[in-house]
């Protein structure tokens, strides 16, 4: 958990990818289990858990500084002024926060429903709002040479 940010739930949001949850699994872990038979839905959501984090970490100094008034804006359905780009990543945070609640559940117990549905329909409502927020996609390079 970030431990400069305030207030606690705050920091426990941001860290929504490692954040243990259900008997210890983070979101993280319990996508490793996930993805054994669906790898393509798990490489789709750890580009958005991806872009963000990385987005977030832009705003570190704002979450740092002004957490108490950005978690009450945020709980009370935040403005549309000079934040609402970091709310909305919050937002996003929070959707995906919840998800990797699931996932854990999941995780601890295999023999239940998997939660395709969810997932898919996380993918795509966060997907479009990272890119309503203007998040920009991963580049990814091409495959690094052999060195021969």
């Amino acid at each position: 958990m970030p431990a400069d940010i305030d207030p606690p739930a705050l920091a426990r949001l941001i860290d929504f990818s490692e954040r243990p949850r259900t008997n210890n699994w983070s979101m993280r872990a319990a996508l490793v289990r996930y993805a054994q038979p669906q790898p393509q839905r798990v490489s789709d959501l750890l580009d958005l858990v991806r872009r963000t984090e990385w987005a977030l970490g832009k705003h570190r100094a704002l979450l740092s500084r002004d957490g108490e008034r950005l978690w009450a804006e945020l709980e009370q359905g935040g403005p549309t002024g000079p934040d609402a780009q970091v709310l909305g990543l919050l937002r996003v945070a929070r959707e995906l926060d919840h998800l990797g609640d699931v996932l854990a559940t999941w995780a601890v117990d295999i023999s239940t429903t998997r939660p395709d549905d969810e997932v898919d329909r996380v993918i795509d409502d966060v997907e479009q709002q990272l890119d309503g927020l203007g998040v920009p996609h991963e580049e990814r390079g091409p495959p690094p040479r052999s060195r021969g």
